[in-house]
């Protein structure tokens, strides 16, 4: 029987830099915990189910000038649709030995936990923004729903970057198509290059960024620009535009943890690979179900199926359905 060795779960010896006791002192000092760029930017929509429904319009009525007194009113009709949130999880279980758990002088399951909704914060992000292993229920990705509307802006290797045209043209294609831009999502890094692009007279350009002038920091045009920090990012885009209200992030269930003493873990084929009794070891499984999905209503400038509430600044020639 294959059982997990000390490489696939939290021993003494993959965890070298946690001392015991004896040897450092008990604080642990680690990074803070980056978070998920949808889950800060998207509407949050607690879902009751596994399943929510959010209507959206699919047909636009017309207005009519009446004929005279006694003219006929003309008559319309609005049509909906909709768009379907499906709640999925994500889940992961952690092995660390009751003998390491004693003798570290870490709060280890508190220290685990924060690590892990980092990592759930990624999987989301990888999955929402990108389309990367995503669901089979989720809608298209903003990335995708983007390209498919051909709302990308060109950013050529060749030129110095000018981001305030770039990321303004970004904005402009989601306003030609009937949403209002609410927010950026930008690549790690690029907030410190804006800072340091200068005008003529060597002010900053992006001033808003730099928090100067009585405005808050980490904002492009007055909106918020949330950098992403969780490794979730095509480094091929720049800045991501968007009606971030048309992103619909749907919570099922808020990241759960449980620890349990007696349980077994099984590979795809049945197999026991660990067994938390017999090798004195505690298991924390951890659980979040969430869904994800882009609302895209027709709109009075835009009543085709080219639209979308999002807009890209990319490297150029390296848009991709």
């Amino acid at each position: 029987m294959a059982y997990l060795n000390d490489s696939q779960i939290i021993s003494r010896s993959e965890n070298e830099a946690i001392e015991l006791p004896e040897q450092v002192a008990s604080d642990v000092v680690k990074a803070t915990a980056n978070t998920s760029v949808v889950a800060r930017l998207a509407r949050r929509i607690n879902m009751g189910s596994k399943s929510y429904r959010q209507p959206v319009i699919s047909g636009l009525p017309t207005a009519y000038w009446v004929n005279g007194d006694t003219g006929l009113k003309g008559h319309t009709t609005v049509k909906f649709g909709d768009t379907t949130l499906v709640a999925e999880a994500m889940a992961t279980l952690v092995v660390v030995p009751d003998e390491f758990i004693d003798d570290s002088g870490v709060p280890i399951w508190s220290e685990c936990k924060t690590l892990i909704a980092e990592a759930f914060g990624r999987k989301l992000d990888d999955a929402a923004l990108w389309g990367l292993n995503a669901p089979a229920s989720w809608t298209d990705s903003v990335y995708g729903s983007a390209v498919a509307a051909g709302n990308y802006v060109d950013r050529p290797a060749s030129d110095a970057p000018d981001y305030g045209v770039d990321i303004a043209n970004a904005a402009k294609l989601v306003s030609s198509d009937g949403f209002s831009v609410s927010g950026f999502a930008v690549r790690p890094g690029l907030r410190w290059e804006l800072l340091g692009q200068r005008d003529l007279n060597g002010s900053p350009v992006f001033q808003q960024l730099a928090g100067t002038d009585g405005m808050p920091a980490e904002t492009i045009y007055n909106l918020p620009a949330v950098e992403s920090r969780n490794g979730a990012w095509n480094n091929d885009v720049s800045v991501i535009a968007g009606d971030w209200d048309k992103a619909l992030f749907g919570v099922r269930q808020d990241i759960t943890a449980t620890i349990h003493t007696d349980a077994v873990i099984s590979d795809e084929s049945g197999n026991v690979v660990f067994n938390a009794m017999q090798q004195d070891s505690k298991i924390m499984r951890v659980v979040m179900r969430v869904g994800f999905a882009i609302a895209n209503p027709q709109t009075q400038l835009n009543t085709t199926s080219a639209r979308s509430p999002f807009a890209l600044v990319l490297n150029e020639g390296t848009a991709a359905s």
